[in-house]
């Protein structure tokens, strides 16, 4: 008697098998991209972050700059002198006195100086602040450290006779000047008796924001110096 023959069955792996190297390489191969895209979104996220945090800083410093100035030219008893950023000069600048106890003299050694020098220095990018200590000594700070693309400075009077141009503007420091004696002494410099009419300031600043840039500005009467 025949037995019948029987096929051999084919024999399934076992369930623990491990991978096998091609496997393996693929696995490595998908983790190493998505790790690599995790990595740039989160860098990403970490520059925008620092971005915005600088921004912030930046708006805020400029923002107390301003306000300020503002505040100190409001009080201002005088102008002491002015200069403008030109080809030949390379600062923009303001000194003024402001009498802050109100005794009407010049406290140069005050705890509070009262005789006090904005500057813009171009080459730095700097704001900076020149006041007297309470030994006297000139002591020279940066109110902003940099980014600062520009700083500019109009003076008016609210003399209006000497409005030449009749553009509704108040009259500006040029008109004063050229005018001639008493009010201007046609030097084509803010100077002398042209600085001594100036009622009023309005101030412009630029400050440079990533590839962007933010202006602040304001205008401000003097109020101790109101012409009649």
């Amino acid at each position: 008697m025949t037995t019948p023959s029987v096929a051999p069955s084919h024999r399934r792996p076992p369930l623990d098998a491990g991978m096998t190297m091609i496997e393996v390489l693929v696995a490595m191969g998908l983790f190493t991209v998505v790790g690599s895209l995790l990595l740039g979104f989160a860098l990403s996220t970490a520059d925008i972050t620092d971005d915005i945090q600088a921004s912030g800083d930046l708006t805020g410093e400029a923002r107390i700059a301003m306000e300020r100035m503002a505040r100190e030219l409001r009080q201002a008893r005088a102008i002491d002198a002015v200069q403008f950023h030109s080809e030949t000069v390379t600062t923009t600048a303001i000194t003024f006195w402001t009498d802050f106890d109100g005794d009407g003299v010049r406290d140069l050694g005050a705890v509070d100086p009262e005789v006090l020098t904005y500057r813009w220095e171009p080459g730095t990018a700097q704001l900076t602040l020149t006041a007297d200590d309470v030994d006297g000594t000139a002591i020279t700070r940066p109110i902003l450290a940099g980014n600062v693309q520009s700083f500019d400075l109009q003076l008016r009077s609210s003399l209006w006779q000497y409005d030449t141009s009749a553009d509704g503007v108040a009259t500006t420091w040029t008109e004063l000047d050229a005018a001639g004696a008493p009010v201007g002494n046609v030097n084509a410099r803010p100077d002398g008796p042209e600085l001594g009419l100036i009622d009023l300031v309005a101030v412009r600043l630029v400050v440079a924001d990533g590839e962007a840039s933010q202006t602040f500005s304001f205008q401000t009467d003097l109020r101790n110096r109101s012409q009649t």
